[in-house]
């Protein structure tokens, strides 16, 4: 019987085979068409010629290793253990890869692993990706590779490969990783999916290294810029209450702000969407102001968190500010409002301990904060409970005194993934009758949680009518930010893009009293603006610390900022019908004309040269801005020095 032999090269040679044949099945099956067969050949060669390197770069590893040891024989046994359970390893990840990008659209990184926080409030969407393929291909790829790899390594050894053999299996390799890098840094570098071509294993390791040796910084870009742009970020200058739009109209008094959990303006009938998923919306946005151009400034609830608190421009990072600045300075409505007697709550129907946010609002004037532990209701997901509870929730906080003026602010959360619709409810298919949209099954279930969603805010007005408090109470509504389902772009999810499904939120005014028209306006704006306007139509001064403007301020700047920096790093600012979005990893502009071009299919970047660069200076200044702030705190933080004795 064949002693089983340590040979290095036969793990690594099956790891890149299972490597090769798992992003291989990300690509459908073509089209028996020549020219298609060949497309689905080079993209297979393209997407995995990162995991061939990866594979001979660890079998080198190992082979250098064994021959290291030779002679010391309990030290090499140690090492060539860990080395198969290396590979067993990167084989497993290799399949789980594949769908942690089908989801994210990027490998799995440091950020991405420091973004998920707390895998326990994440089980609900982790299980959602575990269908049986999935769990097949992690169960039976391992052992496919075990058994292949022990056959191998137990065959009696051949005579040795003629030299001329083994120059020309290294060349075809060669080949291989040197053309599949040419060809991902030509016109495929330019695809929506173009991270599938990074290997998994190598991208996770240097995400690691580069936060260990200080590198994970923000993507620099060199661009000197007027200083007068850096007045769109500065406090706007206090103005007399008489000079408000609303002066000499009865204002109300008290204010309910919805977030919408994970809500792009997208998918909402209020906004416009093919998909009736708001009718009550719908019937409310006659006595309501709908903004078309409402922008989150990122793609992240913890920092959607900020920016909606304080009033501030998050800086471009994946960090989350509500973990790393829990006691960020700055004011809030509500701690604004407690001066004017008012009783304020912050209402979640998910969980206050996610990314910190319960020691971030602690202090901001919330008399109440309630999260789904609160609201006598189970967990619905592992995210949290259902928002039929969080209406009920809110409505009984509403009942519980009547005498002072109030501020709540409730925050959804069904919209979120895994998208789980409420059981007792029937299931609207919005897609009879029409073609299916690219992720039918995952948009399905999202728009039928915008449904009920919708039906839960049609029970906050009616519960405010019934009350006698609609003429006396401002809604508004908006959404953390967006959510893509791989149209009319390849973003799936939010975060890493800063397209108009995964930006452009919903902004609703509604005051039965005030807006008995109703109206939709252009009127760009952004999460900073939300405060001031809030506090514009109630007739109470802004806080100085807030950096936004009321939305009916004539004297605007008429221009919104927003990043995402999961993936590459991406900057974007909205001025009038003009999107612009500057690539600061890879150098690239982007421009849009979003009224001829709203599904931004068209990039006229080349065509407007002059605009782009006006608009990357902007861009130059607010992240000069916001880097400041941010220092600025930073300094407050940390202890000044000792003078030397």
């Amino acid at each position: 019987m064949n002693a089983v032999r340590r040979v290095a090269g036969w793990p690594a040679f099956w790891l890149g085979v299972a490597c090769v044949v798992t992003k291989a099945l990300h690509w459908s099956l073509p089209a028996l068409e020549t020219r298609t067969i060949a497309t689905w050949f080079l993209d297979i060669a393209v997407s995995a010629h990162q995991d061939v390197l990866f594979a001979c770069v660890l079998g080198g590893v190992g082979a250098l290793g064994l021959r290291t040891l030779a002679g010391r024989a309990v030290a090499q046994t140690v090492f060539w253990w860990l080395y198969l359970v290396l590979c067993l390893v990167s084989v497993i990840f290799a399949v789980a890869s594949i769908q942690i990008f089908a989801f994210l659209r990027s490998p799995l990184t440091f950020a991405l692993l420091y973004l998920a926080d707390d895998f326990g409030n994440m089980r609900s969407s982790l299980g959602a990706f575990i269908s049986p393929s999935v769990a097949a291909g992690l169960t039976l790829t391992p052992l496919a590779w075990a058994f292949l790899s022990w056959r191998s390594l137990r065959r009696a050894p051949a005579r040795a490969t003629p030299r001329g053999v083994q120059v020309l299996c290294a060349a075809a390799l060669a080949i291989w990783i040197c053309g599949g890098a040419a060809a991902y840094a030509g016109r495929w570098n330019d695809r929506d999916d173009h991270l599938i071509a990074k290997s998994p294993h190598a991208a996770l390791v240097w995400s690691y290294a580069r936060e260990w040796l200080g590198l994970a910084s923000a993507e620099q870009f060199t661009e000197s810029y007027p200083k007068e742009f850096l007045l769109d970020f500065e406090p706007p200058p206090a103005r007399p209450l008489s000079s408000s739009r609303f002066a000499s109209q009865p204002r109300p008094k008290n204010v309910i702000l919805v977030v919408l959990e994970s809500t792009a303006a997208k998918y909402l009938g209020a906004f416009g969407s093919k998909y009736d998923t708001t009718p009550n919306l719908v019937r409310e946005s006659q006595h309501a102001l709908l903004y078309d151009a409402f922008y989150c400034h990122a793609g992240l609830t913890a920092n959607s968190n900020a920016a909606l608190t304080l009033s501030i421009y998050p800086y471009m990072t994946w960090r989350e500010y509500t973990v790393e600045y829990p006691d960020m300075p700055g004011e809030s409505l509500a701690n604004v409002l407690k001066k004017h007697d008012y009783r304020t709550a912050f209402i979640h129907s998910g969980d206050l301990a996610f990314v910190n946010q319960r020691a971030f609002l602690t202090g901001r004037g919330f008399d109440t904060m309630w999260d789904w532990r609160d609201l006598g209701a189970p967990l619905f997901t592992s995210w949290a409970t259902h928002d039929r509870a969080l209406m009920d929730g809110v409505l009984k906080w509403l009942d519980e005194d009547k005498r002072k003026p109030f501020f709540a602010k409730m925050w959804t959360h069904m919209s979120h993934h895994p998208y789980d619709p409420m059981t007792d409810e029937p299931f609207v298919d919005f897609f009879a009758g029409g073609p299916l949209p690219v992720d039918d099954y995952d948009l399905g279930r999202y728009l039928n949680t915008l449904h009920f969603v919708d039906a839960q805010l049609g029970r906050l007005f009616d519960g405010l009518r019934e009350r006698g408090l609609a003429d006396d109470t401002l809604v508004v509504i908006t959404g953390d930010h967006g959510e893509a389902f791989g149209d009319p772009h390849g973003a799936w999810g939010h975060g890493s893009r800063v397209y108009d499904e995964c930006s452009r939120v919903p902004m609703m005014v509604w005051n039965p009293k005030l807006f008995a028209e109703g109206g939709r306006l252009a009127t760009v704006g952004g999460h900073v603006d939300v405060n001031p306007t809030i506090a514009d139509v109630l007739g109470v001064p802004a806080s100085p610390s807030w950096r936004g403007r009321s939305l009916f301020d004539a004297n605007r700047t008429g221009r919104a900022y927003f990043y995402a920096a999961n993936d590459d790093y991406l900057l974007g600012v909205r001025e009038g019908q003009w999107k612009y979005v500057y690539n600061a990893t890879r150098g690239a502009d982007e421009l849009y004309d979003m009224v001829a071009d709203p599904e931004e299919k068209r990039n006229v970047a080349k065509q407007h040269p002059d605009l782009c660069q006006t608009l990357r200076q902007r861009l130059a200044a607010w992240r000069d801005d916001t880097g400041r702030h941010l220092a600025a705190i930073r300094a407050a933080r940390t202890p000044a020095a000792k003078p030397a004795s």
